[in-house]
C-alpha cells in the first residue's frame, strides 16, 4: 500500500520540484535507531525510510514546507526531547488532545518520534503511545508552542496520500525565491502547516465526522442573546471558531446563563471567576473539560460536575457550595480550591482518589482530622486556621506525602508541630506571626522558605538548617540571614519594597 502511495507521490513532486529526497536508509541503520530509542517502527514508517532517508537540506519541505528528517536528525531531536520527559515542571504544562482521548495529554513523550521540525522547537511526529481511542503510528504535532495536539492522520501512509492528493487538486501555494522553492498548504503564501491544521478537517483522508452541523451552528447563533453575541465576537472571528475553542476566559462578565456553552464540547479550560452563575447544568455537555474556575460565583450545587470525568482542577473559592460529595466520582481530580466557602464536612476529600493539591480553611478539629486522612495530598494551602491548638496541628505529620505547605494569617508560639512533616520541601507563611522558628532547622528536607508579611522572632535560628537552599522574605530578614548559613542559599527573590540603599546592598550581595 505505502509503496504505491510513494510512487504516486513521486509523480506529483516531479511536476513541481527538482529531486530533493535522500537515498534509502539501510535496514541496519533503522534497527540501530530502533535500539537507541527502545521502540519498533510501524511497518509504513519503516517502508518510508527504506525508500528515502529524509530530504536534502535545500529541499522544499516534504510535509507542506516542513522538512522530512533523516534518521540521524530524528535521533538528535528525539534525544533532546527524551530528557525533557523527566522534567516534572514541564509535564504540568497544559496539553490537549484533539480528538479527546486519542493523544496522551502531556508536554512531551519519549514515544513520539519527530519526523519533521519547524526550527522553532515544534514537530510533526509518529505517536507510538496513543490513548485508548488513538492508533499506534498516528501522525501528530507536538512541541514548545503546540499546547493542542491534533491527530493529523491515522498513519503516515494516509498523510503521504493527503500530500499527493493536495498536489493533484490543491489547495497549495508554491513560492520561488532566489535559492529554492518553498511551498505551503492552502491558498495563503507561507501558511505554516502547524497553523493550518487548526482549521482543517482531521485526521486527513479518514476525517472524523463533524459533530456540529452547519444548521446546528446557525440555529445556536440565532438563539444567542445580546450579551453572549458580544462575548462570541470578542473571543473569535465567528461562531464556528468560537465553538472550536479549547480555552474560554470569561471572568467578570456578569454571566448568569451558561446555556450557550453546551455546544462547546471540545473545551478544556473554562474560567468563569467573578460572575453570577448559579446553575451548572449546561456544563454536563462539556465532557472534555479539564480545568474549571468558578470562584466568586453564587453557585451552590456542584452535582452537574459529577459526570465530567476529565476534570483535573476545580476552583470553588468564595462560592456558596456547601457539599463536596458529588466530586468524589471524578477519577482525575488532582487540584481543588474550596477556600472561603461554607463547606463544613471535609470527609469527601479523602474519597477523591487522586487529589494532590487542596486550598481550604480549618475551623475545627474534625476538619483537620479529615484532611490528614488524605493519602495522596502533596500540596496544602491553609487560608485560615481557627479553633485548633498547635498540639492538634501535630496531626499534619500524618500526611506522609505532603511536600508543600502554605499557611495564612496564623499566630504560633512555635512551629514544632511541623516536626512530623519530614518530607516537607517548601513552606510559605503569609501574614503570620511566629515566636519560635527553630523547629524549621530540624526539617531535614526543607529546601525553600518564603515569608510574606510574616515575622519570626528568632529568625536567625533558621540558619541552623542544613537543607535550606532558597529563602524569600523582606529586606530586614534577608540582611539577618545573608551570611548566617554554612551552605549557599539563593536570596534572589525579595518580598516587599526596598529603599534605594537597601536595593543596592541586595544587588551587591547577589553579584
Amino acid at each position: 500500500m505505502i509503496e504505491t502511495i510513494i510512487e504516486q507521490l513521486h509523480e506529483q513532486l516531479a511536476k513541481h520540484f527538482q529531486p530533493f529526497l535522500n537515498p534509502p536508509a539501510t535496514e541496519v541503520a533503522i534497527q540501530q535507531a530502533e535500539k537507541q530509542m527502545g521502540i519498533v517502527f510501524p511497518d509504513d514508517l519503516r517502508a518510508l525510510y527504506l525508500t528515502h532517508n529524509g530530504e536534502m537540506e535545500e529541499g522544499p519541505g516534504l510535509f507542506f514546507g516542513l522538512p522530512f528528517l533523516s534518521l540521524e536528525d530524528m535521533l538528535l531531536e528525539w534525544e533532546s526531547w527524551k530528557d525533557l520527559v523527566e522534567d516534572e515542571e514541564l509535564q504540568t504544562i497544559d496539553a490537549y488532545s484533539v480528538p479527546p482521548a486519542w493523544i496522551k495529554e502531556s508536554y512531551a513523550n519519549r514515544y513520539w518520534l519527530p519526523i519533521s521540525k519547524d526550527y522553532s522547537g515544534n514537530h510533526l511526529a509518529i505517536d507510538l503511545d496513543p490513548v485508548k481511542q488513538g492508533k499506534r503510528g498516528q501522525v501528530i504535532n507536538f512541541g514548545r508552542d503546540e499546547e493542542i495536539k491534533y491527530v493529523i492522520a491515522h498513519h503516515i501512509t494516509d498523510f503521504l496520500a493527503f500530500i499527493t492528493a493536495t498536489l493533484q487538486e490543491g489547495p497549495y501555494t508554491i513560492e520561488e525565491t532566489d535559492e529554492w522553492l518553498t511551498w505551503s498548504y492552502g491558498p495563503v503564501v507561507e501558511l505554516h502547516f502547524l497553523d493550518a491544521i487548526r482549521s482543517m478537517e482531521l485526521p486527513v483522508f479518514h476525517p472524523i465526522s463533524i459533530k456540529t452541523r452547519e444548521e446546528e451552528i446557525q440555529q445556536w447563533d440565532k438563539q444567542l442573546d445580546e450579551q453572549w453575541r458580544t462575548i462570541v465576537h470578542t473571543l473569535a472571528e465567528d461562531s464556528k471558531a468560537f465553538l472550536r475553542k479549547k480555552t474560554f476566559y470569561l471572568m467578570g462578565k456578569n454571566i448568569s446563563d451558561l446555556t450557550p456553552l453546551m455546544m462547546c464540547r471540545d473545551a478544556r479550560e473554562l474560567v468563569l471567576s467573578g460572575n453570577s452563575v448559579r446553575d451548572l447544568e449546561p456544563l454536563r455537555m462539556m465532557a472534555s473539560l479539564k480545568k474549571l474556575y468558578l470562584g466568586g460565583n453564587p453557585v451552590e450545587d456542584v452535582t452537574p460536575l459529577a459526570q465530567l470525568e476529565k476534570l483535573q482542577y476545580i476552583n470553588l473559592a468564595q462560592t456558596n457550595v456547601t457539599v463536596l460529595q458529588p466530586l468524589t466520582t471524578l477519577p482525575l481530580l488532582t487540584n481543588l480550591d474550596i477556600s472561603k466557602t461554607n463547606i463544613t464536612d471535609y470527609t469527601p476529600l479523602y474519597q477523591i482518589e487522586k487529589l494532590e493539591t487542596v486550598a481550604l480553611s480549618i475551623l475545627n478539629r474534625e476538619q483537620l482530622q479529615a484532611v490528614v486522612k488524605m493519602k495522596t495530598l502533596k500540596q496544602l494551602h491553609l487560608h485560615q486556621i481557627e479553633n485548633v491548638s498547635e498540639e492538634d496541628l501535630r496531626l499534619l505529620g500524618n500526611i506522609e506525602t505532603l511536600r508543600k505547605l502554605t499557611i495564612e494569617k496564623a499566630t504560633f508560639t512555635s512551629l514544632a508541630f511541623l516536626q512530623g512533616n519530614q518530607q516537607l520541601h517548601e513552606l510559605t507563611l503569609i501574614d503570620s506571626t511566629i515566636e519560635e522558628g527553630a523547629a524549621l532547622a530540624k526539617l531535614k528536607r526543607l529546601s525553600k522558605l518564603e515569608l510574606h508579611g510574616t515575622s519570626i522572632v528568632n529568625l536567625k535560628a533558621i540558619a541552623q538548617s542544613a537543607s535550606l537552599k532558597t529563602f524569600a522574605g523582606a529586606f530586614d530578614q534577608f540582611y539577618v540571614l545573608k551570611d548566617a548559613f554554612e551552605q549557599k542559599v539563593d536570596f534572589s527573590k525579595m518580598i516587599g519594597e526596598m529603599t534605594e540603599e537597601e536595593e543596592q546592598i541586595w544587588d551587591d550581595y547577589l553579584h
